[in-house]
């Protein structure tokens, strides 16, 4: 029985060692333009790369402007935090009252302190 030489695994067809009848349609001056692409790109991201250092070296250089950016981030989620935790505790009690005052021994005492505070709300709206 003969044994068929197994291709090497994980290799990448290049230019170079792609079967002649693939290299016979490639269009002439191929490798100039991709020459020429590549070069451009590289200019492109080597500018880009300067600019966001360039960015980066203004941002640092001053501290005021560090100081106000962090108080807006830490203002963002204080406020944030606060409007999800008043409306997370409005919910609950809401949930807490419609269920808990339907419980005989519980729901009397949960009755009477929901009565309380529309008491409370009312006085201090008046």
């Amino acid at each position: 029985m003969k044994k068929h030489a197994q291709p090497a695994r994980n290799t990448r067809p290049t230019p170079d060692n792609r079967p002649a009848a693939a290299r016979v349609h490639e269009p002439a001056g191929k490798t100039e333009k991709n020459g020429k692409l590549d070069e451009r790109a590289r200019r492109i991201l080597e500018k880009l790369s300067r600019t966001e250092l360039e960015q980066f070296v203004h941002y640092l250089s001053n501290p005021w402007r560090i100081i106000w950016a962090n108080f807006l981030a830490g203002t963002s989620r204080g406020l944030g935090f606060l409007l999800g935790a008043a409306i997370v505790i409005t919910i609950l009690g809401f949930i807490t009252t419609q269920i808990l005052s339907q419980i005989p021994l519980v729901g009397d005492f949960f009755t009477a302190f929901n009565v309380w505070i529309q008491e409370t709300i009312h006085q201090s709206q008046l």
